[in-house]
């Protein structure tokens, strides 16, 4: 008898505790699947919590304790997703976005047939899509992009009822988008964008009636854009750029309700129609990159969201667009960014906030230049533009970026230019001749100062060293004398700094290393001697230094291999003697080392 009451007690005290269900097994599965749980599922725990409701991402349902919901989103897991997935059958939603999975999806996953919300993003997944997929009927929301997925897209989607969200971009994805997936009344997104689609756009894509964001942009696609693309009034967001479409913009384009219009990157021909004009929604627009012909449309200036504070005229930069910038846009006083770079023969009549780049523009700066009183980008790079700086360029007080580089641009460096107030300045490769003018130093907002590739002589005024803000100091390519200034040691935020093919003698500044902020340091082909400073040791951002083509001396400082980041080192062309110090090898990031024609 006593021995049936202690059976009875074990039974009754075993019963306090209830043991692991099928899905408390399946979520241990699933965590010996992963890899980097360190501390981040420490209490995925059968032995001391068998609670698993009470787990680290997992939400159970209060009355069937069912595990509804499973949230590991960018918790850094890698490993693989475990087939055991498919066992937690009330799951209604996943997000495993942001981690390292690596592996195929399990064709398990189709077992869960509740499944409302999938989120696989931005992992390392690859194989295909499983057609299982397509069983999970309530599934509104399905989010795979970011990862190594390859084959087609499964025409079996088309079969999910529910479908409102779907997003498989930056994949590597092939075939022709599912023609049936173009009748799915409640999809509501879809993003392809970054695939290796192939086909052509479908006139049943205005099928879409939910529709609102449309982005296939950086496949393969090829054909026209449909003419019925008018129809597709539902769409906020049209991009299809980066593809091979050809073909004329369809004056149809002009009755979409869109904020977005991305026709970048293709071959479209013809004429901009000016029914673009009348797309009042229109916030970003951007036809560059094609092969576009004739005038910009001046009823382009009637497109209010556009020329609003948050809209832009993207570009229309990269055409064959010919004739006067309209007046219409140049006269826009919300107008902030103006893109027509890279078109055939434009010329300017009223120049509102605009940049001019790589057109094949001709003539001078003129003196107006500087009744823009409420410019701030100036960017006239690449273009023909001869004569001289204007005398009275300091008077551009509102100029934060001046770029008239990459011109035939002649004569001195006006004194006045130290009154200008702005953050960038590339004057390179042109044909200035004279010397620094000294007043630079002065211009305390300056963080780019390019003067590079042109024909500047004497020494580098020491003054230069006064600019607090200057990140990047380009001087490279002139006839500059004398020796490296210790003063430039004193710029704190300098990044970049490339003083080669000049005529500089004398030893590196010790103090160079006090720019502790600097990443790229260049003085090849010059006339530098001396050893290289010691205390380059400390400078831990830096990744390039190019010291060739110079008359350093002496050993190599075995200091150099405390630069822990170093990618590239050129010593070539001195005359450095002794043996290659041993603690090179200890830097991990380098790439490039040269030694070559040393004694």
């Amino acid at each position: 008898m006593e021995k049936v009451k202690s059976l009875a007690l074990f039974f009754m005290l075993c019963g306090v505790v209830s043991p692991m269900n099928d899905e408390g097994r399946a979520l241990m599965e699933m965590k010996a699947s992963f890899s980097n749980v360190a501390n981040m599922l420490l209490d995925w725990d059968d032995v001391h919590n068998s609670d698993f409701c009470s787990w680290r991402g997992v939400l159970c349902d209060n009355v069937s304790l069912s595990v509804v919901s499973l949230n590991l989103s960018n918790l850094n897991l890698g490993g693989e997703i475990s087939p055991a997935l498919g066992d937690l059958r009330s799951l209604q939603s996943i997000d495993l976005q942001g981690n390292n999975l690596g592996g195929q999806i399990p064709d398990e996953l189709g077992n869960c047939a509740s499944l409302a919300y999938l989120d696989f993003s931005t992992n390392c997944l690859f194989g295909d899509i499983p057609f299982s997929i397509s069983k999970l009927k309530q599934l509104e929301f399905l989010n795979l992009k970011n990862n190594q997925l390859t084959g087609p897209i499964p025409a079996t989607l088309t079969q999910i009822p529910n479908l409102k969200t779907l997003d498989l971009a930056k994949n590597q994805l092939t075939g022709e988008i599912p023609r049936l997936l173009y009748w799915n009344e409640v999809l509501q997104y879809l993003g392809l964008r970054g695939n290796m689609l192939t086909g052509t756009l479908s006139p049943d894509m205005c099928q879409l009636t939910g529709l609102w964001y449309f982005d296939v942009r950086g496949n393969n696609l090829t054909g026209t854009i449909p003419d019925n693309i008018g129809n597709c009034t539902s769409y906020e967001i049209l991009d299809v750029s980066y593809n091979q479409i050809t073909g004329v913009i369809p004056y149809n384009i002009g009755f979409l309700q869109v904020a977005t219009l991305s026709l970048q990157g293709n071959r479209l021909t013809g004429r901009i129609p000016e029914v673009i004009g009348l797309m009042q929604a229109l916030a970003v627009l951007d036809l560059s990159d094609n092969e576009l012909v004739g005038p910009i449309p001046p009823i382009l200036g009637n497109l209010s969201f556009i020329f609003s504070p948050s809209g832009k005229l993207r570009n229309l930069k990269n055409n064959q667009l010919t004739g006067p910038i309209p007046a219409t846009l140049t006269q826009i006083p919300n107008l902030k960014t103006l893109f027509v770079a890279y078109v055939s023969a434009v010329t300017l009549q009223k120049p509102a906030n605009c940049g001019l780049r790589g057109n094949m523009l001709t003539g001078t700066l003129s003196p107006d230049m500087c009744q823009l009183t409420g410019l701030w980008y100036f960017d006239v790079r690449g273009n023909n533009l001869t004569g001289t700086i204007p005398d009275n360029i300091g008077n551009c007080t509102s100029y934060e970026i001046l770029d008239v580089s990459y011109n035939q641009i002649t004569g001195v460096i006006p004194y006045n230019i130290g009154f200008l107030q702005v953050a960038t300045l590339s004057l390179q490769g042109n044909r200035l001749t004279g010397r620094i003018p000294e007043v630079i130093g002065l211009m305390q907002a300056l963080a780019v100062l390019d003067l590079s590739d042109n024909e500047l002589v004497g020494p580098i005024p020491p003054i230069l060293g006064n600019l607090s803000f200057t990140g990047k100091l380009y001087l490279h390519g002139n006839k500059l004398t004398g020796p490296i200034p210790p003063e430039l040691g004193k710029l704190e935020q300098l990044f970049e700094l490339n003083l080669a093919n000049n005529h500089l003698v004398g030893p590196i500044p010790a103090n160079i290393s006090s720019c502790a902020a600097l990443n790229q340091f260049n003085v090849h082909g010059n006339f530098l001697n001396g050893s290289i400073p010691i205390g380059f040791r400390n400078l831990g951002s830096l990744t390039y230094l190019n010291l060739s083509s110079n008359s350093f001396k002496g050993k190599i400082p075995s200091e150099l291999g405390h630069i822990i980041n170093l990618d590239t080192l050129d010593l070539s062309g001195n005359s450095f003697s002794g043996p290659i110090p041993l603690t090179l090898g200890d830097l991990e990031h380098l790439l490039i080392l040269y030694v070559i024609i040393n004694t």
